[in-house]
């Protein structure tokens, strides 16, 4: 039985496909079709289509139901690329309008029996051309399996092959033209392939082309199951998809660098901002215009290698479909690390007495290169000419005084620390005065005694006050530890004479044991 095609695809598609059924199975032959009506497959090409004048169906008419007498089929009207439109209904029976038929839904009786129904729709805008679209094809059995005579068994057949329709490109809704089965009630089902390859979950009547799609081609295979009856499958025409013409990126504002532009401190960059959403971004940081080894984060810390150079990032914007943009942020300098403190306090170690060595123990001063180490003995505070060693003997200079020493940490590119220890005390030295005379004496007689002071194996100069009890008798000054001194004149009676050292800047002052002393009347 063969069935009238509708005009509009008669004049529209081409078979996309010749099937010859044999015994035992199915040939299938591949014949070039062309594309139906463009659909409108983003608001995008909506608005363009409208500036153009050319009005089209973004989801083109469908009739519904079971083929048969006395069956209700519903038609599902398109939706149009425009607003406004007035859509004008005819029902077709083999590409016949069907008197009176124009409503949305259709009952067939015995007059579209051993038919195939369909619907033209044509939409109507003021100012434009009136467009016309026609449905799939419902074919409409004769009563009792064609009348009379021995039943044939039915078989499925392909009337009019599916097609591609839609825009060619990335992005673009492309859908199926069902095939015209020769039976009702065909299940239908679908699989998209590119380049040959099926594509994983693309089993609807529409498929959209990605960019791992461009320059490839797009068909599918449209395969129809009635139950009873041998599977029977269709290929759609091979529509190319054109490689995708990238547009470049591009930035609407600048990356910037933030943060303290000192060594050892981290800055980062604030990303720019691009005419797409969606941007992924890249970095490399780089050093008097050279790439920085590893340095391909959002952030970088400092080194001493930068003191004083020029550090930039450059950031680099990608997305699918554009390509690739790369922005520099400002230039900075970074300028010495922050002054080293330490982390365990540099000290002295050694014993605080004349003629002792001294040891300055550097401390620890945080991670990184281990400093260079300068080193400053002080004496009362103040700078002991040449003593720059680490070690320092203590001498005679020192005693009653204190001593320190200043420790400085250097590392390349940051500011020197400097610490300076707690004074530590230099005892004087210990002095031994001695007092040695008569014990006795007579009034108005010269009395004459001797005095000596020792200071640590040594006699030092210095001043004597000899005392009569709490009057002082004398005062004198002796030099290398020891002198003869003649006593004022006495009074009768007992004296206890003591000599007192009064020490010095070096040495302890010391008193010497008492002499005692009896002076006797005149004779």
């Amino acid at each position: 039985m063969l069935l009238r095609l509708p005009r509009l695809h008669r004049r529209a598609l081409a078979p996309a496909l010749s099937l010859v059924l044999a015994a035992g199975g199915v040939t299938l032959t591949a014949a070039p079709a062309t594309a139906a009506s463009r659909p409108a497959a983003s608001t995008q090409t909506q608005q363009a289509d409208g500036l153009l004048g050319v009005l089209e169906a973004v989801i083109k008419p469908l009739i519904s139901g079971i083929g048969g007498v006395g069956e209700t089929l519903t038609l599902s009207l398109p939706e149009w690329n425009l607003p406004g439109v007035t859509n004008q209904v005819q029902w077709l029976s083999g590409g016949t309008p069907i008197p009176g038929a124009t409503g949305t839904s259709f009952v067939p009786t015995l007059e579209q029996a051993g038919s195939a129904v369909q619907a033209e729709v044509t939409g109507r805008l003021l100012g434009l051309l009136p467009v016309e679209y026609v449905t799939n094809a419902i074919p409409i059995p004769l009563p009792g399996g064609g009348g009379g005579g021995e039943s044939e068994d039915p078989t499925l057949e392909v009337l009019q092959d599916p097609s591609i329709t839609g825009i060619p490109g990335v992005g673009s809704l492309l859908q199926i033209l069902h095939p015209i089965w020769s039976l009702p009630g065909v299940t239908t089902t679908y699989q998209w392939f590119v380049d040959n390859v099926p594509v994983p979950g693309a089993t609807g009547p529409t498929f959209v082309p990605g960019f791992e799609d461009a320059g490839k081609q797009v068909h599918a295979l449209v395969t129809g199951t009635l139950a009873g009856l041998p599977i029977i499958s269709a290929l759609t025409n091979y529509l190319p998809i054109p490689a995708a013409t990238e547009e470049p990126l591009a930035a609407t504002s600048a990356a910037t660098i933030t943060g303290t532009a000192k060594v050892g401190k981290v800055v980062s960059v604030e990303d720019p901002t691009w005419n797409e959403e969606g941007v992924e971004h890249a970095y490399q940081w780089l050093r008097d215009g050279s790439p920085i080894a590893g340095a391909t984060g959002r952030t970088y810390t400092l080194t001493p290698e930068d003191y004083g150079r020029r550090i930039l990032v450059k950031v680099t914007g990608s997305k699918e479909g554009w390509t690739d943009s790369t922005v520099d942020s400002q230039e900075v300098s970074p300028a010495l690390g922050d002054a080293l403190t330490f982390t365990s306090q540099p000290s002295v170690s050694g014993t605080v007495a004349l003629g002792r060595t001294l040891t300055a123990l550097p401390g620890a001063w945080g991670s990184g290169d281990t400093p260079t180490f300068t080193y400053q003995w002080r004496r009362g505070g103040q700078v002991i000419t040449g003593a720059t060693s680490s070690t320092y003997v203590v001498s005679t200079d020192d005693l009653g005084s204190t001593l320190a020493v200043t420790v400085t940490a250097t590392r390349a590119a940051y500011a020197p620390g400097l610490f300076t220890t707690s004074a530590l005390p230099v005892a004087k030295l210990a002095s031994a005065t001695t007092l040695k005379g008569k014990k006795k004496a007579r009034v108005g007689k010269p009395v004459r005694v001797k005095v000596g002071v020792l200071v640590d194996g040594f006699a030092p100069d210095g001043v004597v006050s000899l005392l009569d009890g709490t009057k002082t008798l004398k005062r004198l000054r002796i030099a290398r530890g020891t002198k003869k001194v003649k006593l004022p004149k006495l009074s009768k009676g007992k004296h206890v004479i003591t000599a007192v050292y009064a020490g010095s800047d070096e040495t302890e002052e010391s008193r010497s044991k008492p002499l005692k002393l009896k002076v006797r009347p005149r004779r």
